[in-house]
């Protein structure tokens, strides 16, 4: 899975002389919390609603004369010049990463300086929930498996035999060997489960994952 087939491409941004009112009004408009912030087609900043929250919208200011004018700020003077961004060719996973290690919400896209995109939490949400097909009608058994292919090529193998549609298929790591996380299109598990038992896999039961 890649970036650019998920990330948003009109994205809605602000320019840096726009003010602080104008950039919270068009969050709010479109019920989004951040905004590239852009100056011809490059990306030059980021600012959050809660950049906005913490700053006042206007300051005063004395003229010449002495006498207190009140300033518009403007989204220049809080916006995040050092952006954290990607690329269209990075995967989705690199993108889930840097929102699980720096707490971010969105990621702007570039390719070089050239804001092509955005791509947010909730877009690489619904890539996970497309690629583990979830929405789809199915159950999930566990199998246990040792640290060699051919166990899994076996496995895949028997379940062919039962004639199960598989919906999807995650391993990972569990101790000195996998543990595969399959979806299938079938409502008698019990059948399956028993079948794999007495092809001689390890299929754990839910308390086996509680201990």
């Amino acid at each position: 899975m890649f970036v650019g087939k998920r990330m948003t491409r009109n994205v809605i941004t602000v320019s840096r002389g726009d003010t602080l009112k104008f950039a919270s009004d068009v969050l709010q408009e479109n019920r989004i919390h951040q905004l590239p912030v852009v100056e011809r087609g490059e990306l030059i900043g980021f600012v959050s609603g809660t950049d906005i929250r913490n700053s006042t919208f206007e300051e005063p200011a004395v003229l010449e004369s002495g006498k207190i004018v009140a300033k518009k700020r403007t989204v220049e003077e809080v916006m995040t010049r050092e952006v954290i961004t990607v690329s269209p060719w990075d995967t989705v996973e690199d993108a889930l990463l840097i929102f699980h290690k720096r707490r971010l919400g969105a990621l702007p896209v570039v390719e070089g300086k050239k804001l092509v995109g955005i791509i947010t939490k909730a877009d690489v949400l619904a890539a996970f929930c497309d690629t583990l097909r979830i929405e789809e009608p199915g159950v999930r058994i566990e199998v246990l498996l040792p640290r060699e292919a051919g166990s899994l090529i076996h496995l895949v193998k028997k379940l062919g035999e039962l004639k199960t549609g598989i919906r999807s298929l995650i391993l990972s790591p569990l101790g000195e060997g996998f543990v595969a996380f399959i979806r299938l299109s079938t409502i008698d598990v019990s059948a399956v489960k028993n079948s794999l038992k007495d092809a001689g896999f390890t299929v754990p039961e839910l308390s086996d994952f509680l201990d």
